[in-house]
């Protein structure tokens, strides 16, 4: 017999605090190489990641991610938001992240805010991202990936979207072949001005049932 799966959102959990070690590992992973280049490594991340989890006005709060449990176990989950919502959340998260920082790093956030100019195409408020999707390791290869995009497809189509959008660092294949197969199509391609971060961009039209 198949293993039942179900979404859940973080806002429906008694507590959304408790699931965020569930989804840190995931979202860490969902979010690099950007994270790991904007904070200047992985403990930094970890520690901006983790704040933001716990912000209401953060693009990866917790309670707006959609978690998949697989049987008894949670195997992962995803964050899709409007992108008029997505503008907001990504200048708030600046601001906290800003808010931890010395002079010195902050004039080193500068600098990467600038040469990042270019790298990711503008998201239209017409149009529903795909922020974050990611499985717990022993979940891989199962398929799940395509379910979570459905879901977020889903969700959008829900609030009444028919224009799809997400980015995906060049080297993800597996994230690009998954994307590809529901009819994403790679419009531009971005890098920044320092070449490490390489990422496509894909957008889907739909029509309304």
């Amino acid at each position: 017999m198949e293993t039942p799966i179900r979404f859940f959102s973080g806002k429906e959990f008694p507590d959304p605090a408790a699931l965020i070690p569930r989804a840190l590992p995931w979202i860490l992973a969902a979010g690099q190489p950007y994270y790991d280049w904007l904070c200047g490594g992985h403990e930094a991340t970890e520690r901006a990641v983790a704040m933001w989890l716990r912000q209401a006005s953060s693009e990866i709060f917790i309670e707006r991610i959609q978690f998949l449990q697989c049987g008894a176990k949670i195997a992962g989950g995803i964050i899709g938001l409007p992108g008029a919502e997505l503008k907001r959340a990504r200048t708030a998260d600046i601001s906290s992240y800003w808010e931890t920082l010395e002079p010195p790093a902050r004039k080193i956030l500068i600098d990467k805010l600038s040469r990042i100019q270019g790298t990711f195409a503008p998201v239209a408020d017409d149009e529903y991202y795909a922020s974050k999707m990611g499985l717990a390791p022993s979940f891989f290869g199962k398929g799940l990936s395509r379910v979570l995009l459905e879901r977020c497809l889903e969700q959008g189509s829900a609030l009444g979207f028919t224009k799809f959008r997400a980015d995906v660092q060049i080297e993800n294949q597996p994230s690009l072949r998954c994307f590809l197969s529901r009819s994403f199509e790679v419009f531009y391609t971005g890098r920044s001005a320092d070449g490490a971060l390489r990422y496509h961009a894909l957008r889907l039209e739909r029509k309304l049932k």
